[in-house]
């Protein structure tokens, strides 16, 4: 369930994220997106690895498919993930766009 105390508990860190640099690994475009996201594809994910080694996979914005690259440069930033619940909730958290 998302009710607002769960989302500020599991979104309380995301401020140690931002700014965050790191590069394209690979990517891909998403045609078909799990529950909750439907209105979004298509749109591009990739997998990002950070300077201390670390990999994570998230969606890249601010850029087409033609534009993106392995070896792009991209910083972590707060967005707006998903639609609006029934609550009038509006969940954030983080995805990446080019430097």
């Amino acid at each position: 369930m998302n009710n607002a105390p769960v989302i500020w508990r599991r979104h309380k860190e995301l401020h140690k994220h931002l700014g965050k640099k790191g590069k394209v690994i690979t990517w891909t475009k998403i045609f078909v997106a799990p529950e909750g996201f439907e209105s979004e594809v298509p749109y591009v994910c990739a997998i990002i690895e950070f300077a201390d080694k670390s990999r994570v996979t998230v969606q890249v914005v601010d850029v087409s498919d033609s534009e993106i690259k392995e070896g792009q440069k991209v910083e972590v930033v707060l967005r707006r993930i998903g639609k609006a619940a029934p609550d009038g909730l509006i969940q954030y958290g983080v995805k990446v766009r080019p430097v």
